[in-house]
């Protein structure tokens, strides 16, 4: 098999951002030369290869594992997945899907606060390492039932003050909207289905080892990158739906 050289896809665009190109390139080196089991190149063999920083590449790799196309194995490396069947998916707050669904929304902040990006965050959020980003974990429920726990991460910049808002049974969507004109108009939402963490089980009142909906949604707002939200939605309360 031909590695990933710089001799071989070329140089990235410099309109494109680089993580961007190596995403696209990646993409295209797993549907024309890699099968569901093989291997990926690790993150130093791309950075090696192509040219391109560490950061880069894990930004890159860890796009394909939210988006499922790949599978990291820890002390092994990473894998192409088998193929999955998405469903489009509309952006919308929980508080509204739960009214669509004829329950009374509730919401419960457990933590959060401002913190520094590290490499994770600056990646996912298109920041500036050590930039202020607003942290906010919550527990969802629908008529007083515990149902999802969300990790929100917010831009700091453009939601100033946001932390000392209560957010108590509130959507935080309208919050934004209402505070700060800001209503999303774009995102990307990949849902998977894994086991509960053991923490997030005592929140959601599942037994270890059960069934959770992992949602990673993240939203702009006039072209810009505001939100990345990491989301467990009980397996046994929640269901996904989309027209045909």
């Amino acid at each position: 098999m031909t590695p990933l050289t710089r001799e071989v896809v070329g140089a990235p665009p410099p309109s494109v951002a680089k993580y961007a190109w190596l995403k696209s390139v990646l993409v295209d080196h797993i549907d024309r030369d890699l099968a569901p089991g093989d291997p990926v190149p690790s993150e130093r063999e791309l950075a090696d290869g192509l040219d391109v920083s560490r950061m880069t590449a894990r930004r890159a790799l860890s796009e394909l594992v939210d988006e499922g196309r790949i599978r990291r194995v820890p002390g092994r490396g990473s894998f192409v997945n088998e193929p999955t069947i998405r469903l489009p998916i509309q952006l919308t707050s929980f508080t509204h899907d739960m009214q669509q669904r004829g329950y009374s929304s509730g919401a419960r902040t457990l933590g959060g606060g401002l913190l520094p990006a590290d490499d994770w965050l600056s990646s996912v959020l298109d920041v500036p390492r050590g930039h202020a980003v607003l942290k906010i974990v919550r527990l969802r429920t629908a008529d007083d039932q515990p149902v999802a726990l969300e990790r929100v991460h917010l831009n700091a910049d453009v939601v100033p003050g946001l932390a000392d808002v209560d957010l108590t049974d509130r959507s935080l969507y309208s919050v934004l909207a209402e505070r700060y004109s800001i209503v999303f108009d774009g995102g990307r939402q990949i849902i998977t289905a894994r086991l509960v963490d053991p923490g997030d089980a005592v929140h959601l009142d599942l037994p270890e080892g059960s069934p959770v909906l992992h949602l990673v949604r993240t939203s702009t707002w006039r072209g810009r990158l505001l939100e990345y939200t990491v989301s467990a939605y009980r397996g046994d309360r929640y269901e996904l739906s989309s027209a045909l």
